[in-house]
């Protein structure tokens, strides 16, 4: 070997840069002998003790090198990225200065300075440096870069800190077959299996070097964190703990330990943790954020506004703080405070979306429909597939009674997300084609709810519903009788079983579900009024009217029991008799749906017009009810009292301008009244709902008495495939056919129409154009 320290430290550096530290150490040692204050022997010495993970030791060897040569890149590289890792930037920003000032294109120094830069929240400056390095870098040979350790390391690390996963996972994996004992570049490759989401895989890597470093506070957190994702909270308590008792300063120890002891079941000790990360540093966010977010799901909202004001004051920019101190507010019901608070993080952030969706509940809660509308849908603008905005959109649209809008929407959330998350949305959506006599889409929707919750009551009850709605009674009969055999707990759920059992005609299953939950409680008035319900599907009307006059004497001051025993004279035809009960129930207790019974009662009596008195005085009283306001226009136009409908339908639009029946309705007013308004109407109600077939009927209705044959013969047809049973349809094409010239088509629509046997208001117009064909032939 060469007997001059120069060559030997040469050679030492070599086997640094192949991994053989032991090797390298005899040649420093040796080199030793011969010049034991060299710089470079202090930074071969101080370069192996850094690989080996012996920090303390490394930083004392490398203070000796540059305080024998100040001028030692190498030396000051190395010490900088230590001080670096210690916290003390000051310190380490001293020497990356002084190795740019002298040469400002180091690929290590200017790395180190992005480092410094992120590290002080100047981030845009931080990655345009690293995009720098990296175009540098990347002009190198696979060769140089392979073999030459460094480039290697330094080349990882860049591609971490831009996301590069894969990259970087590939050159540190390189590096560390190298340099298998260097900590710092194996805390970094756990870093980038972490962002895989390869939980298993960083405990695996770091398990072993934690017999070498069982004191390193940064190994410990890691291996906690991966054992925290990996959901094992017991062995991240422990590696959390021994980590914050080496460094019992360190926020983001406390933070991880809070959410470990939330994972395993300790969510006052989880808050406890984040309260002490604030003591030590109440500028931090990540502990204080976490904190309000419990203080919120624990109702302690005075609180959450404490820990969210404190950080607001030091952070007024930061979005979330904001959007948590609004949710504080609305929970408080402090509705202008949390508008102003929404108002703050979309001003922070414009794009935040939280906050959009915040402010566009907010207006829900208002009743500021309009407004919540245009948000929603500028959020779709941006993000097509936020099911959140198409929910809130469905909800506008159920609020509004424009079930085909809501229908619309909850489909868009069917065919975007296919995730369980999106259960109640398929439960709302099979339940409103149920109540639109759409049963074949109801039971598809339900058989797609079995594949997300298989086996699940609900999902048997929906698919019951369906069988029950298409008629196909003993399939509904066995899905309901599966959810009753599973002796449900609920009183509520045996009563609904028991109803959809009578309705499936399993009157005995039927029965005993009821029986069962009256069992339970004799005085359940849900299930004593389903029980007076099947004694009259039975015929045993004597027996009804027992057990309707025992709920009158359990429950004097409601009005079911009048309200049933007004059904079973409705029932035996004593009409006079039902709408006395049913007054007697409506004085009890007065409700839109009894008054529709009552009016329906009186209409049967004969007794018409105090049934119409009687919705006008309620709607006196209560002008917002859009049912009974609805019934009333239609009663009008009925009896042509059209000046008074139209009075009703320009109320209703007012009130839902999205009600696709009232636009169809007043088209009807308007071409009766031969008013020019009813295309409009007619067309606004076709906007809404293109597929319905009255609407296609009014519209090329409409276009038809205007001379626009052809152009209603399209809107008819449409009409016509889905609703050829109704007769006026029939003549309605019929008409347009003949005005074609297509007289033949139209005898055998008339032929049909009048054949139906259904009579329509047109019939007699329908007999003379039908004469009037025949005669031409």
């Amino acid at each position: 070997l060469p007997s001059e320290p120069g060559p030997i430290l040469g050679l030492a550096t070599v086997e640094i840069q192949k991994g053989n530290l032991d090797l390298a150490a005899q040649l420093v040692a040796e080199a030793e002998q011969y010049s034991p204050d060299e710089a470079e022997t202090w930074y071969g010495k101080g370069e192996i003790q850094r690989l080996r993970g012996q920090a303390d030791l490394a930083l004392e060897s490398l203070n000796k090198s540059v305080a024998t040569d100040p001028q030692h890149t190498r030396a000051r590289l190395s010490r900088a990225a230590i001080l670096i890792s210690k916290g003390e930037d000051a310190a380490a920003k001293e020497d990356v200065d002084f190795i740019l000032k002298n040469s400002p294109d180091n690929f290590a120094g200017n790395y180190l300075k992005a480092m410094l830069m992120a590290r002080a929240g100047k981030y845009n400056e931080a990655i345009a440096e690293i995009n720098q390095i990296s175009q540098a870098l990347s002009s190198l040979s696979t060769g140089f870069i392979n073999s030459h350790t460094p480039t290697l390391l330094l080349l990882g690390t860049l591609e971490y800190l831009q996301n590069h996963l894969d990259k970087a996972e590939v050159h540190l994996k390189q590096y560390l077959k190298i340099h298998p004992h260097h900590l710092e570049p194996s805390l970094i490759l756990a870093e980038v299996l972490m962002k895989k989401g390869d939980y298993q895989g960083v405990i695996i890597f770091l398990k072993p070097l934690l017999d070498q470093h069982p004191e390193n506070a940064e190994l410990l957190v890691l291996l906690g964190t991966a054992f925290l994702n990996a959901q094992r909270y017991d062995e991240a308590t422990d590696m959390l703990d021994r980590a914050a008792v080496l460094e019992p300063n360190l926020v983001s120890i406390r933070t991880r330990l809070a959410l470990s002891r939330l994972g395993s079941g300790q969510p006052d000790a989880a808050m406890q943790e984040l309260e002490t990360a604030l003591e030590m540093d109440a500028s931090q966010t990540k502990p204080g954020i976490m904190l309000a977010i419990m203080q919120l799901q624990k109702g302690s909202f005075d609180q959450a506004l404490a820990t969210t004001d404190t950080l607001r004051a030091e952070h007024p920019d930061n979005p979330m703080l904001h959007n948590l101190a609004g949710a504080a507010y609305l929970r408080k019901r402090a509705l202008n405070s949390a508008r102003e608070s929404f108002e703050k993080a979309v001003q922070a952030a414009p794009e935040f979306l939280a906050a959009h969706l915040n402010l566009a509940n907010l207006d829900m809660i208002e009743k500021k429909f309009d407004s919540a509308r245009d948000r929603y849908e500028q959020i779709l603008r941006r993000l097509p597939a936020e099911v959140r905005a198409m929910r809130g959109l469905a909800t506008i649209a159920e609020l509004q009674g424009a079930p085909h809008m809501t229908i619309s929407w909850l489909e868009k959330i069917r065919n975007t997300e296919t995730q369980a998350s999106i259960v109640p949305d398929l439960r709302r959506l099979a339940d409103l084609y149920l109540q639109n006599g759409q049963p074949e889409a109801a039971l598809e929707v339900a058989t797609q709810l079995g594949q997300l919750e298989p086996g699940t009551a609900s999902v048997m009850e929906l698919m019951g519903r369906a069988h029950l709605s298409m008629g196909n009674l003993d399939n509904a009969a066995r899905y309901f009788r599966i959810i009753y055999q599973g002796n449900p707990e609920s009183l509520a759920t045996l009563q609904r079983i028991g109803v959809l059992l009578m309705q499936a005609d399993d009157l005995d299953a039927a029965g005993k579900a009821l029986d069962a939950a009256l069992q339970r409680d004799p005085h359940y008035l849900p299930a004593q009024g389903s029980r007076i319900m099947l004694e009259m599907k039975r015929g045993n009307f004597d027996q009804a009217i027992a057990l309707a006059q025992q709920l009158q004497k359990d429950h004097p001051n409601l009005s079911l029991g009048h309200r049933l025993m007004g059904d079973l004279y409705m029932q035996t035809r004593k009409f006079d008799d039902a709408a006395k009960a049913y007054a007697l129930g409506f004085d009890k207790e007065p409700s839109s749906s009894l008054l529709l019974t009552l009016f329906r009662a009186r209409q049967a009596a004969g007794e018409a017009d105090s049934g119409v008195a009687l919705l006008e005085e309620w709607l006196g009283k209560h002008a917002d009810d859009y049912q009974i306001r609805r019934l009333l226009a239609a009663l009008y136009h009925r009896a042509d009292r059209l000046d008074d409908a139209l009075d009703q339908y320009q109320i209703l639009i007012e009130q839902r301008p999205d009600d696709f029946e009232v636009h169809n309705n007043l088209a009807g007013l308007y071409q009766q009244s031969n008013d020019s308004r009813a295309l409009a109407a007619a067309q606004k109600a076709y906007a809404l709902a293109p597929k319905h077939p009255a609407v296609n009927d009014t519209l090329g209705w409409v276009l038809v008495r205007q001379g626009s044959f052809k152009e209603g013969l399209a809107y008819l047809r449409q009409a016509h495939a889905r609703a050829f049973q109704q007769p006026a349809v029939r003549y309605h094409l019929a008409v347009a056919l003949n005005g074609l010239g297509r007289s033949e088509e139209a005898k055998q629509e008339l032929e049909a129409a009048l054949a139906a046997g259904k009579p329509f208001k047109e019939e007699g117009e329908a007999r003379e154009l039908l004469a009037r064909i025949g005669t031409s032939h």
